[in-house]
């Protein structure tokens, strides 16, 4: 039991600091406003923000029970008035901050966005633990992932509210991920798929994920690229991957028709080739790298050197999702906006090089006996 509270204790810990992060170096402060602007339709950035209308919509039904019990109970704002000490020489976010909270409404909103974006932390990191279970044995090498994760969630909030549409898609994508790894009653994603379509449309990925993992590459060699040695699924798979595809549209289509389609917002240049230049080549170039390499570091040129050592699952994850959402969103959004790059560093990066990690260690030669009564430094590491 105490082993538990204490594994508990530290995913917690891992699941609050992202959030510190967000208030601090990110735009957490913004969160409410823009909140409210997606309940009343006139959300900032209307395409594609209006349409991500599942988190509003959890928001709301959490505020509903927040305003029914606790509030009954403790009313926060009848209680707690925050003012600024004039000689604290505060920052503008710190004033901003403060001013939000003097707002009717927001302090009970606020609450609930941290407790909302805390669980969707601890849900995300404990579901890659999962995860990572079927791939790499050593608890502490996963332990060691959970680390990278929470630093990477906590580096990745520039020019970011609490955006609770990005890590409820992180927890879509590795419920997919387990259902495949775990050989899980697919049709659960008949549930998932159109929960992650309310959500955001770059869960468009998910069925696609589950159909390739689905096909047989046992007889393909990467060396000969022998194509036509790929076996595709059988019909249920191709028939339960295109409900899904038609449950995806389905929603991605209503929502739009539902709140009225608009085209797409500007934010910097327009996606495309110019918003390709701008990620790449521009003068902001350099921040949309070095943002990058404070959320993923080095881990995906160590996969790109290493690759045929991996896994053959491994390596058709990587294929298969790695470079198309490195792709699709230099070309659509501004880069440097790292958290949309969670979602392959949590389920695919990461992984990938903890069980290189382990492996390297395991095809380490056997060391020479130790004399008598001293034990080697290998074994006095346990696994």
């Amino acid at each position: 039991m105490i082993k538990k509270l204490f594994f508990v204790f530290c995913i917690s810990l891992l699941a609050m600091y992202p959030i510190y992060k967000n208030f601090y170096n990110g735009r957490a402060v913004l969160t409410y406003q823009r909140h409210i602007a997606l309940i009343n339709g006139n959300s900032e950035y209307y395409n594609p923000w209006q349409y991500r209308m599942l988190s509003p919509e959890i928001i709301e039904g959490l505020m509903w029970v927040y305003n029914h019990t606790v509030d009954k109970v403790y009313p926060i704002e009848e209680k707690f008035h925050f003012q600024l000490n004039p000689t604290s020489n505060p920052t503008p976010e710190t004033v901003e901050f403060f001013t939000l909270l003097q707002t009717r409404g927001a302090l009970k909103y606020t609450v609930v966005f941290i407790l909302f974006r805390f669980c969707l932390n601890f849900l995300v990191l404990s579901l890659a633990f999962l995860l990572w279970q079927k791939l790499v044995r050593s608890r502490w090498l996963k332990w060691t992932g959970l680390i990278i994760v929470s630093l990477a969630m906590g580096n990745g909030v520039i020019a970011s509210d609490l955006v609770f549409s990005t890590y409820l898609d992180n927890v879509f994508y590795l419920l997919t991920a387990i259902i495949i790894v775990y050989n899980k009653n697919p049709r659960w994603l008949l549930l998932i798929v159109p929960l992650a379509a309310f959500n955001r449309e770059t869960s468009l990925l998910i069925p696609f994920l589950f159909f390739v993992s689905m096909m047989d590459f046992s007889q393909f060699s990467f060396k000969r690229f022998n194509l036509a040695a790929i076996r595709f699924p059988a019909k249920q798979v191709w028939l339960l991957t295109s409900i899904l595809y038609v449950l995806f549209f389905s929603i991605f289509i209503a929502v739009r028709v539902h709140y009225g389609y608009r085209p797409p917002q500007i934010w910097k240049v327009p996606a495309g080739i110019p918003m390709l230049k701008l990620n790449l080549l521009s003068s902001m170039a350099p921040k949309s790298y070095f943002e990058l390499l404070g959320v993923m570091s080095i881990i995906p040129l160590i996969i790109i050197y290493q690759f045929k050592r991996f896994p053959l699952r491994m390596r058709v994850w990587f294929l298969a999702l790695v470079p198309i959402w490195f792709a699709v969103h230099c070309y659509t959004v501004v880069a440097y906006q790292t958290r949309i790059f969670l979602v392959p560093l949590i389920i695919i990066l990461v992984p990938m090089l903890l069980w290189l990690i382990e492996n390297d260690y395991q095809q380490q030669d056997t060391p020479e006996e130790p004399a008598a009564g001293k034990k080697s430094s290998r074994q006095l590491t346990t696994y």
